[in-house]
């Protein structure tokens, strides 16, 4: 599998499957939907925001037990992938003790994970479901519920390290850039990190069927107003108090050609498509059972077509003020 993962990044795949379905055509019709700047800096502290932030979207992904399944098995393939729970350079920062926060934190994987290796630290984590456990966990580890789209329950310089997993599908794209980050360059000390770990949304070497779940799922999307892309570090870049940012980034194939944990990703991923296809089919003339199906030919698709996703994970420093 190693020599495979190697050449992933110059592969492309021309040829058609000669056993790739033909995939059905949907008509998607949506409403349309107004977009939204900041108008100012990112850092503007805009705490009574919430008339604005009142989302617009329903969640795509849900808090049922196949979700929170998902997430388990998502988030040991990245671990393998990388080789540790995160990328930017906080190891020394863990070892030594400081204070951690996952916004969006699930049924709590990531904090449980690693707050068992860095017992010197303490760990938070929120999500607006109650999908985390309430007694059997680490000491050094506690969760709450919250809604980051509100002033969270934090001073200000607070955290050391910020670790955010896949929010992009959680929010509008004016609620995360507008609110979300600001609320938690807010609460992040001077020179502490903030790490946003996303799948790229693009999937590489589509075969037919993929081609067209990725341009519904894309749609539905726009539709939403939510970010069509990863969260890279030129968004980053945006945030004026923001420096030393970086970017990590490796490939993961999808399906039997990467092996056990091309596998392993895949039935994770296809968890989220049937999230999506309830979402396509009920903001666009798409039945359900006829989504499933084109989810389904996805699969073979996957194998034959060598198809990838790349793991992104983009991190920077909040600057020092004059004082500090």
């Amino acid at each position: 599998m190693g020599n495979s993962i190697s050449s992933i990044k110059n592969r492309k795949r021309t040829k058609k499957s000669k056993n790739a379905k033909k995939c059905k055509t949907f008509d998607l019709v949506s409403t349309d939907n107004d977009s939204h700047t900041c108008g100012g800096s990112y850092m503007s502290d805009n705490s009574d925001s919430s008339t604005k932030a009142e989302s617009r979207h329903s969640y795509i992904l849900t808090d049922k037990f196949d979700e929170s399944e998902r997430i388990k098995r998502k988030h040991f393939v990245i671990k393998h992938t990388f080789e540790r729970n995160f990328s930017a350079p906080v190891h020394d920062l863990l070892t030594n003790g400081c204070r951690v926060l996952d916004v969006g934190c699930g049924p709590g994987t990531w904090i449980l994970d690693t707050a068992s290796e860095y017992t010197r630290s303490s760990f938070i984590g929120f999500d607006i479901f109650n999908m985390f456990p309430s007694e059997i966990k680490p000491n050094n580890a506690d969760f709450i519920l919250a809604d980051a789209r509100n002033k969270l329950p934090f001073g200000q310089d607070f955290f050391d390290y910020i670790h955010l997993g896949d929010m992009g599908f959680c929010f509008t794209e004016y609620e995360f850039d507008c609110i979300v980050i600001p609320e938690c360059i807010r609460i992040l000390k001077p020179g502490g990190w903030i790490e946003f770990q996303e799948t790229n949304r693009t999937m590489n070497n589509k075969g037919p069927c993929s081609e067209k779940f990725a341009s519904m799922a894309r749609k539905l999307l726009e539709t939403m107003g939510m970010k069509t892309a990863h969260y890279s570090q030129n968004d980053l870049k945006k945030i004026p108090n923001i420096t030393n940012i970086n970017e990590d980034v490796k490939p993961l194939p999808m399906g039997s050609w990467g092996g056990k944990l091309g596998e392993e990703y895949q039935e994770a991923m296809f968890i989220a498509y049937f999230s999506f296809a309830e979402s396509i089919s009920k903001n666009f003339n798409c039945p359900l059972k006829e989504m499933n199906e084109l989810i389904n030919n996805m699969k073979p698709e996957m194998s034959e077509y060598k198809s990838f996703y790349n793991l992104v994970r983009t991190f920077g420093q909040k600057k020092y003020s004059e004082n500090d």
